[in-house]
């Protein structure tokens, strides 16, 4: 008959190798050759040599119970006249954008081929008379309503 094998005995365990269940290499007896990693023996591997954090989380929201957070404070509400300043500078620009947008078809119309030359011709001047005819309204609705009203307040 033979013998039932044993688990954790034999010749690996008792020259510092790993056997079934043993400890590995440097732990236990003697530390490990080598530079020192900054861990000190004894110590738990989690943490490192950091102290714990006790302010505020950074980045993010505010976390509550950390007073000297300011949180920002609202802004006033705005006025019917604020308002009405705000849209006459968005469709003083919208002014410029369509009479650009004229500019530049009157452009592309001309470079695509297709048609004879008088066809692109009148097809471009009709955009550009377009863009240009739309942008001067919106300018000028956008300019009336701020000599009007008066120019948008500034941030507060």
């Amino acid at each position: 008959m033979s013998e039932p094998p044993t688990y954790g005995s034999g010749s690996s365990y008792e020259t510092g190798g790993q056997g079934y269940g043993g400890q590995p290499p440097g732990y236990g007896g003697q530390p490990p050759a080598g530079p020192p990693t900054g861990q000190q023996y004894g110590q738990p591997q989690y943490g490192g040599q950091y102290p714990p954090q006790t302010g505020p989380p950074s980045g993010g929201f505010p976390a509550a119970g950390y007073p000297g957070t300011p949180l920002p404070t609202p802004a006033p509400p705005r006025t019917p006249a604020d308002r009405a300043a705000l849209a006459a500078m968005i469709v003083t620009i919208c002014g410029y954008v369509c009479a650009g947008a004229g500019l530049l078809a009157f452009i592309l119309f001309l470079t695509v081929d297709s048609g004879s030359g008088a066809d692109r011709f009148a097809t471009a001047l009709m955009a550009l008379i377009t863009g240009v005819g739309l942008g001067a309204l919106n300018f000028a609705a956008g300019s009336w309503m701020t000599h009007k009203l008066g120019p948008p307040a500034g941030p507060r």
